[in-house]
C-alpha cells in the first residue's frame, strides 16, 4: 500500500496514476537524461502529474506539504488521468471475454 509515489523516469507513474494519489518525480539528472541518454515521450515540465524535484530537500518538503502539492498539480493530474487512464475501468478481462465469445 502506498500513499505517494516517488519515481524518476520509470513508466510506473502511468499505472500509479489510476489510484489518483500524489506522484513526485525525483529528476536530479533531467538535463543529462533528456539531452544525452534517452529523451522523453511527453513534456516532463508541462505534462507530468506532479513536481520535478532535484534533491532530497525538495522531496522532503514535498512530502511534508503533500496537500499543497496535490492541490497545485490537481488540474494537470486530472488532464493526465483523462488522457492516459480514463479507459481503465477495472473490467478489461471481462471486455476481452465478451469480445472473443461474442454471440
Amino acid at each position: 500500500m502506498s500513499d505517494i509515489l516517488i519515481t524518476d523516469y520509470s513508466s510506473v507513474f502511468f499505472d500509479y496514476a489510476n489510484l489518483k494519489r500524489p506522484i513526485l518525480f525525483f529528476t536530479y539528472d533531467i538535463k543529462k537524461y533528456q539531452g544525452q541518454l534517452r529523451g522523453f515521450y511527453i513534456d516532463m515540465e508541462t505534462e507530468l502529474p506532479g513536481p520535478l524535484l532535484m534533491n532530497n530537500d525538495d522531496i522532503m518538503n514535498a512530502i511534508e506539504n503533500i496537500d499543497e502539492v496535490t492541490e497545485k498539480y490537481k488540474e494537470r493530474y486530472n488532464e493526465f488521468y483523462e488522457r492516459f487512464c480514463s479507459w481503465d475501468d477495472g473490467r478489461s478481462s471481462e471486455k476481452v471475454v465478451d469480445a472473443v465469445f461474442e454471440k
